[in-house]
């Protein structure tokens, strides 16, 4: 019994192949059959607690603790070039709320092995003359957390090692995963930081390569990036920047203006187009190509959204109630599409301001709306059940199926301004844009002209049957206070000179 009592012990401690002195050991018959099967089972399970301790669940790969252990070992051989790699898997989470939580960690498990497979160094042991290097190289990976994976490279030969395998790794991580009859696509974005010249602990190489990761999403995504100390300068930037935007929304900086819509024959206004703007203090007027970037990547988008869409529908109810209904587009985002709060709150505003649902109308860019054509269906139907009108933006510079565009409930189509640069000089300009309109007309939406600077443009539009138009012709984008003026006076198209146009 003295035996059994000190192997419990001793495999507790984290012993598994030692046994206690053998002279102990009780003689063959029942009792040491029986000690063996406890103890042997008392080893399994205590192996499975230190590997559960050890791996991550999901993907078997190492878990974050284990990974930071590990490399700070690594690091304290000190012994050849080491490397860094902070992995995050950029739209994974688009996938995980349209097609599932279930769907998203096969589709993560799917991810490890591939990060296995092309994290291998097998081919990088020998240098140039087939001899195999004295200290081999060694990978360790881990997820990191969520969507986030790490590697962590020692005793390679050179950081070109480093970028090949990360490139390696963004090609097979990139590839289209088929799981469940569904097909999902991702990217990745990686950021490298190499040992000792960018840092020397765990953390130091952690901050490096996470900070490169990031400036590889903020450089589009799907791409590797590699640390250098501008990139720190980088960072203490747009940390910067990211704060004086969330203090501009508490601090009521943002303002709409508002870009007249006109229909071609009466010249009426028929509509406007709210754009937002950033009234900062040092700055100025700040567009919103400048800042809207920051606020998706912050996570601040769906904030800002939300007081845009509050403070176009209180406007609409300002002009409803004065008896002068008038129809008022704001821009959604693909990140507020992609949430149902974003309709909740489309339909608390509605009935906040006492808003007739008709005159919102929600301005949905082309790529966007064929980016997930599904997801797209389901929510603008949300939206259209609520009563407010859908337009699609900027078209005729994406892709579209149309097939796919007449299952969502657009009623307006809006030509990008880009097709009209060559409307007067160009036949097959005027071809173009002649078969959008006419394509509009016949699937029964009301189209839209952007970018109409002449008079010229218009007349022809107007002929070619378009039936409204929006531009520096007859306005530039205005306040709230010159947009009622401007209501006032063009009650009658007399009183509208188009040769002229109005000053913001």
């Amino acid at each position: 019994m003295t035996w059994l009592i000190e192997s419990i012990d001793r495999i507790s401690q984290g012993h598994l192949d030692a046994d206690p002195a053998e002279n102990k050991r009780p003689e063959e018959g029942p009792m040491r059959n029986a000690v063996d099967v406890i103890t042997q089972r008392m080893r399994q399970t205590i192996e499975g607690l230190h590997e559960v301790a050890h791996r991550d669940a999901l993907t078997n790969l190492f878990n974050r603790a284990s990974f930071e252990r590990n490399v700070e070992l690594q690091l304290k051989k000190e012994a050849g070039l080491s490397a860094f790699l902070f992995i995050d898997i950029d739209g994974f989470k688009s996938v995980n709320d349209t097609l599932g939580h279930n769907f998203g960690d096969r589709l993560l498990q799917v991810a490890a092995e591939r990060l296995k497979l092309a994290s291998r160094l097998d081919e990088f042991v020998a240098d140039e003359d087939g001899v195999t290097n004295v200290l081999p190289p060694k990978v360790s990976l881990a997820r990191f957390g969520g969507d986030e994976f790490t590697v962590f490279l020692s005793n390679i030969t050179d950081e070109a090692v480093a970028r090949k395998i990360a490139a390696r790794i963004l090609r097979v991580i990139s590839e289209p995963y088929e799981l469940a009859a569904n097909m999902a696509s991702v990217s990745a974005s990686i950021g490298i930081a190499y040992a000792g010249k960018d840092g020397s602990t765990y953390s130091e190489l952690l901050r490096a390569a996470d900070t490169a990761m990031y400036h590889a999403k903020r450089s589009g995504r799907s791409r590797v990036e590699v640390y250098t100390s501008a990139l720190d300068d980088e960072a203490r930037r747009i940390a910067e920047e990211e704060q004086e935007l969330r203090e501009a929304l508490s601090r009521g900086e943002f303002e709409l203006h508002y870009q007249p819509l006109f229909d071609c024959r009466s010249l009426r206004i028929s509509s406007a187009e709210a754009l937002l703007r950033w009234r900062h203090p040092r700055r100025g007027i700040v567009m919103p190509s400048d800042f809207i970037p920051l606020a998706e990547r912050s996570n601040l988008i769906n904030a800002i959204g939300e007081w845009v869409a509050g403070e176009a529908v209180r406007r609409i109810g300002e002009f409803a109630a004065a008896g002068r209904p008038l129809r008022i587009s704001i821009n959604v985002s693909p990140h507020q599409l992609e949430t149902v709060e974003f309709i909740a709150m489309v339909k608390a505003s509605l009935q906040r301001w006492d808003a007739p649902p008709r005159l919102l109308e929600l301005e949905i860019t082309e790529d966007v709306a064929m980016r997930d054509v599904d997801l797209a269906a389901d929510r603008l139907a949300r939206i259209s059940r609520l009563g407010v009108s859908i337009a699609i933006d900027d078209f005729g510079t994406g892709y579209s199926n149309l097939a796919s565009l007449i299952r969502l409930p657009f009623t307006r189509l809006k030509i990008d301004r880009s097709l009209l640069q060559d409307l007067m000089v160009r036949p097959d300009a005027r071809v173009l844009v002649q078969t959008i309109i006419s394509m509009a007309n016949s699937l029964g939406f009301h189209s839209v002209a952007e970018g109409v600077e002449t008079r010229e443009q218009l007349d022809l539009l107007t002929v070619m049957g378009c039936d409204a138009v929006q531009g520096y012709l007859l306005s530039r984008p205005i306040s709230h206070e010159q947009l009622v003026k401007l209501l006032n006076e063009t009650d009658t198209h007399e009183s509208l000179n188009t040769k002229s146009t109005i000053a913001a």
